[in-house]
């Protein structure tokens, strides 16, 4: 495996933390925080789940997914419900007015991409986008997962 020069790996950080910054700010409009953000996008696309399956899916401690999930639950993101399989437990999914504030939250962050991208040329951004996607995949496969809990 071919180590990358240190030089393009500081240049990467820097634009990736960079990236991270603008999307985190979010605007005066964006209620949700970025840890609840990404817990609200988990689930969203996951259905409802028990808080140890939350906390596998982001890679987190469940005790600390779970205090997460109370203050969400405070604010009206997510609902709980009696797990059917299991009644000593609880699933957890996004609720209604989660959805709409996860919904805004992605619709501002796709105007600032696409605000970023207007003026780039077609192929530069089909290169971006498919290198992109190459690095997505990179660190996805090199990020080791935590292993889920056993009953």
């Amino acid at each position: 495996m071919q180590t990358p020069d240190s030089h393009a790996v500081e240049t990467v950080l820097h634009g990736l933390l960079s990236v991270g910054r603008m999307f985190r700010q979010g605007g005066a409009q964006d209620s949700l925080d970025p840890g609840t953000f990404w817990l609200l996008k988990t689930m969203a696309s996951s259905g409802p789940l028990r808080v140890t399956e939350v906390a596998s899916s982001v890679n987190l401690d469940p005790s600390t997914v779970s205090r997460h999930l109370s203050q969400m639950e405070r604010s009206g993101l997510i609902d709980r419900t009696p797990d059917p399989d299991d009644g000593r437990a609880q699933l957890v999914a996004v609720s209604a007015e989660g959805r709409q504030q996860l919904e805004a939250a992605f619709a501002r962050r796709r105007e600032l991409l696409a605000r970023s991208l207007a003026d780039w040329d077609p192929h530069d951004l089909a290169e971006f986008e498919r290198l992109l996607n190459k690095f997505a995949r990179a660190i996805e496969s090199s990020t080791p997962k935590k292993e889920e809990p056993q009953p």
